[in-house]
C-alpha cells in the first residue's frame, strides 16, 4: 500500500511541476469573433482529449459565416473536423517545438486579425502561412496582432511553436565587505544581480536574473529566460558592490546550456582587470552604497549619516545587519574606484 501510495505521489508531483501552458488567441474578422486556444499539458496527447475540454467540431460552416479551429491537416493531427483548444504533451518544463494548424473563414467581415497577449518570453511562434511558406512568415511572442488583408487567398496558418529552458549561468563572486578570509566564507549570504548585456556597442541588456549568492560556495545561480545564444559581457551588481562587468570580449552564451564563470581566481576575469585582491581571492569592491558607480565622498557620507543603524540597508557593507566604522573603513579603502566598461 505504501508502494502505491509513493508511486501516487510521485506522479503528482511530476504532474505539478510540468503544469500546463495556456496561450489563448483571438480571431476576429472585424464583426464576429472568437477565441482558440493551443499550447502543453502533462496530460495531453496529440489527438481529442475530453479531459482538457477537446472536443471534435461539426464540419466548418457554409461560405459566408465566420468560423475558427485548429485542424490536423497537412500536419499528421488526429483531430478530426478540428478543435477550439489543441494542446500537446508536455508543460513548464518541456523545451522542443510543436506543430498546429489554424483554419479560419471570414463572415460579415473583410479581413482576419489574429490577436494574442503575455505569451510567455522563453516561447516564440513561428506563424508561416501554409501555400507556399513565404507570403506569411513572421515570429511573435509577448503581447501583440497581426492583420490578412487578403483572408481568402490565404485561409491557414501553421504556428511552430518552440518552447525554451531558461540558461543556467553558474557564477562565483566574493562581495569584498562580506568576506571573512580567516574562515574563507561569507558574513552573509546576499543576494545579487545579473546583467546579460550585448558585447557590441551600445551594450545593450539582453537579459537579466537575481540569485542569492551563496557564503560557503560563492556561488548563485542565475536563469536567463530570453538571451538567444551569442556572445555577451555579464555584468553584476550588488546592493553595496561596484558594479563589475566579465573580462573583454565577453562570453559564449548557448540557450538552454549551462555555463560556470568565476570572478574569484584571477584579476583578468573582470574587464580592466577591476577586482581588488583579498589574501589569494579576488572581490568585487564594495562602498558603491548608491550604485552610482563610483566609489566616493557621496558614498562615505551617506554611510556616515547611517552611523549606528541597523538593517538590511546598503551602508551595511559587511553584512552583519550594524553600520559602523568597520563598514566605514572598507569603503573609505575602496575611494576613487569606478566600475570599468567596454
Amino acid at each position: 500500500m505504501k508502494k502505491i501510495f509513493l508511486i501516487v505521489l510521485i506522479i503528482s508531483a511530476s504532474v505539478t511541476f510540468a503544469q500546463q501552458i495556456n496561450i489563448p488567441i483571438r480571431v476576429t474578422d472585424g464583426a464576429a469573433s472568437d477565441t482558440v486556444r493551443f499550447g502543453l499539458d502533462p496530460t495531453a496527447t496529440d489527438g481529442i482529449d475530453p479531459s482538457l475540454n477537446e472536443f471534435e467540431l461539426p464540419p466548418s460552416p457554409p461560405s459566408g459565416i465566420f468560423d475558427a479551429r485548429f485542424v490536423g491537416d497537412g500536419i499528421g493531427i488526429p483531430i478530426g473536423q478540428g478543435m477550439k483548444r489543441d494542446y500537446r504533451e508536455g508543460g513548464t518544463n518541456t523545451s522542443g517545438q510543436r506543430i498546429h494548424r489554424l483554419k479560419y473563414q471570414v463572415g460579415s467581415g473583410s479581413s482576419i486579425r489574429l490577436s494574442w497577449s503575455n505569451i510567455p518570453t522563453n516561447i516564440t511562434v513561428r506563424m508561416q502561412d501554409i501555400v507556399v511558406g513565404f507570403i506569411i512568415d513572421t515570429t511573435f511572442t509577448g503581447t501583440g496582432t497581426y492583420l490578412l488583408t487578403n483572408p481568402n487567398g490565404i485561409t491557414s496558418l501553421k504556428f511552430t511553436v518552440t518552447y525554451y529552458q531558461p540558461t543556467l549561468l553558474n557564477v562565483k563572486l566574493i562581495q569584498e565587505g562580506l568576506y571573512l578570509p580567516l574562515q574563507n566564507i561569507l558574513n552573509a549570504s546576499d543576494t545579487c544581480r545579473l546583467y546579460l548585456r550585448q558585447s557590441v556597442s551600445p551594450f545593450s541588456i539582453v537579459d537579466s536574473a537575481k540569485s542569492v549568492i551563496d557564503s560557503n560556495t560563492f556561488t548563485g545561480s542565475f536563469f536567463l529566460k530570453i538571451a538567444p545564444s551569442g556572445t555577451y559581457y555579464l555584468a553584476v551588481k550588488h546592493r553595496n558592490g561596484l558594479e563589475t562587468w566579465s573580462r573583454t570580449g565577453g562570453e559564449a552564451i548557448i540557450r538552454e546550456d549551462t555555463l560556470n564563470y568565476d570572478f574569484t581566481d584571477d584579476s583578468s576575469k573582470a574587464f580592466g582587470n577591476n577586482l581588488k585582491l583579498t589574501e589569494t581571492i579576488y572581490c568585487i569592491y564594495s562602498g558603491d552604497c548608491n550604485q552610482d558607480g563610483l566609489i566616493n565622498s557621496t558614498d562615505k557620507l551617506q554611510l556616515i549619516g547611517k552611523l549606528g543603524s541597523d538593517g538590511y540597508i546598503p551602508e551595511d557593507i559587511n553584512g552583519n545587519g550594524f553600520v559602523n566604522a568597520i563598514d566605514r573603513a572598507t569603503l573609505v579603502s575602496n575611494l576613487g574606484r569606478s566600475k570599468i566598461t567596454p
